[in-house]
């Protein structure tokens, strides 16, 4: 109590002592001895209380008066009221008050008149976490700016998916997926996630923060060499919001459907989405749905290119491949001098080759230099750095007339996305999902998120589909492909990974 006293009359004296400083009459405000109040009865603590409000009330006064009255008529104010208030008065004031004496002369701002001083200031009521609305369009210019940092983030996220799918895949055996078609799927459900969700997302992903752009630029990466469609299906219980309806429409050209209180009917309706969106590749992503189904996340991907040169046929043979600790027939596609861009990574100890395909497409195969050499061993070194330096070399490497021998192959993959959502370390699916913007509905899990990948390819090209997933394959050098590879489908245009995967056995 004391320090605030002696704050609130020392900063009357100062302001007194300025504008009396032609004033004798000016000094009757320092006969008042504030030390009087520190200490005795309740009484002279009220006294003290009511003092600060007559502090307050002279210092209006004194700011709205010329210089030469002011101190004076403060002063006479302060005087006649400190002697004729009560004593008994009981006090309500807080006590909390800063300590800090003022080195300074202080700026006194006007104040308005009131009977009570109040010292805590109330904050906005909380009504509940703030969900941000669905991203609107960025402007052209952001969008074109945007694709290098997309680019880069889904190189960055195909390599997460990679090792992801190896671990949860058996040893030595094919897989392939889609990890655009993927992120699409995620993407879209990012436009709806609120808070940790929304920033889990962003961080399996790669994608900066609060990428605004994302959406739109998606749209700009599908070629006439695939198309990529997400569907969202729910339950008829779970209410959502228009926003997000508008927004996916106008970005992925989809609204969520609902499903009916009828299980079977509800997997037909999403196998048979599947097969038309993937030309009856996939006729059956799912077996079997929950019967308490919220939530269910659907990306199809289907892709058709054509060799620019295409194999012969007539010159396919069966010819060796070595399959784990043994030597298989498989047929191989054969050409003397196929135009293939191609070196050997001293860091991978791999041959890495590219082939081109129509739509600015290609094939690019990572396989290991020798027999010595293992696929895993690649896998386990392949980093995004690594990666993006050797993307970069085969740009600027020439394609060439080579010898090539490269297996026909089909590989099929269905894969449940969930677990691999776990493998990367994102559970929110499962345990903590926060779609704020989807819907108003806090108890939502994600009920499936399957992936099926179908990779084929054949002497005039190479046609894949994928409901969420698919990949594809390819050849190099003097270049025989013998052994098992790494393959990816590159999108030469925008520089990322269509598809991703590897062949163990060109049989399966």
């Amino acid at each position: 109590m004391a320090s605030r006293l002696t704050l609130l009359t020392l900063l009357l004296l100062l302001l007194a002592g300025d504008r009396a400083s032609s004033n004798p009459n000016a000094t009757s405000s320092s006969s008042w001895d504030p030390e009087s109040l520190q200490e005795g009865s309740e009484g002279k603590i009220a006294v003290a209380n009511n003092s600060k409000m007559l502090f307050i009330e002279s210092i209006l006064e004194a700011t709205s008066l010329p210089a030469t009255n002011s101190t004076t008529n403060s002063s006479t104010k302060i005087t006649a009221n400190t002697t004729d208030e009560p004593t008994t008065q009981p006090t309500t004031q807080p006590t909390a008050q800063p300590t800090t004496q003022p080195t300074a002369q202080p700026t006194i701002q006007p104040i308005q008149p009131t009977t009570q001083l109040p010292t805590d200031y109330p904050t906005q009521p909380t009504t509940g976490p703030f969900c941000p609305g669905p991203v609107t369009l960025c402007s052209d210019l952001d969008s074109h700016s945007t694709e290098a940092m997309l680019g880069d983030a889904l190189v960055d996220f195909s390599l997460k998916l990679y090792h992801a799918f190896s671990a949860m895949k058996k040893a030595e055996t094919n897989m392939a997926f889609s990890p655009f078609s993927i992120a699409s799927l995620l993407t879209q459900v990012l436009l709806g996630a609120g808070e940790n969700t929304k920033t889990n997302l962003e961080n399996v992903l790669s994608y900066p923060k609060d990428f605004a752009c994302v959406h739109q630029a998606l749209k700009g990466f599908t070629t006439k060499g695939f198309t990529s469609v997400s569907q969202i299906f729910h339950s008829p219980d779970l209410a959502i919001r228009d926003t997000f309806v508008n927004a996916s429409r106008t970005l992925y050209r989809s609204s969520p459907r609902v499903l009916s209180n009828d299980s079977d009917a509800n997997l037909e309706l999403i196998n048979t989405w599947v097969a038309k969106n993937t030309n009856n590749k996939i006729g059956r992503l799912l077996d079997s749905l929950p019967s308490d189904t919220r939530l269910v996340l659907l990306n199809a991907i289907y892709l058709s290119a054509k060799w620019k040169t295409t194999f012969d046929p007539k010159k396919t043979r069966m010819d060796t491949f070595h399959f784990k600790n043994s030597v298989i027939k498989v047929p191989m596609m054969n050409s003397k001098k196929y135009p293939v861009a191609h070196f050997i990574d001293q860091t991978l100890k791999a041959k890495v080759g590219q082939l081109q395909l129509s739509h600015n497409l290609s094939l690019v195969i990572l396989v290991p230099q020798n027999l010595k050499h293992r696929l895993e061993d690649i896998e386990q070194a392949l980093s995004p750095s690594v990666f993006k330096a050797i993307m970069k070399k085969l740009e600027m490497s020439k394609f060439q007339p080579t010898l090539l021998v490269l297996p026909r192959i089909k590989v099929t993959t269905n894969q449940d996305m969930l677990s691999i959502m776990e493998k990367l370390e994102f559970f929110d699916f499962s345990y903590d999902l926060n779609l704020c913007g989807l819907t108003e509905d806090p108890d939502l899990q994600v009920s499936a998120m399957q992936h099926q990948a179908v990779l084929e390819l054949t002497e005039t090209g190479v046609e894949a589909a994928a409901a969420s997933a698919i990949s594809v394959a390819r050849a190099l050098l003097i270049f025989e492909v013998q052994q098992p590879f790494l393959f990816l489908l590159w999108d030469q245009q925008h520089k990322f990974p269509v598809f991703m995967g590897r062949v163990y056995d060109p049989r399966a």
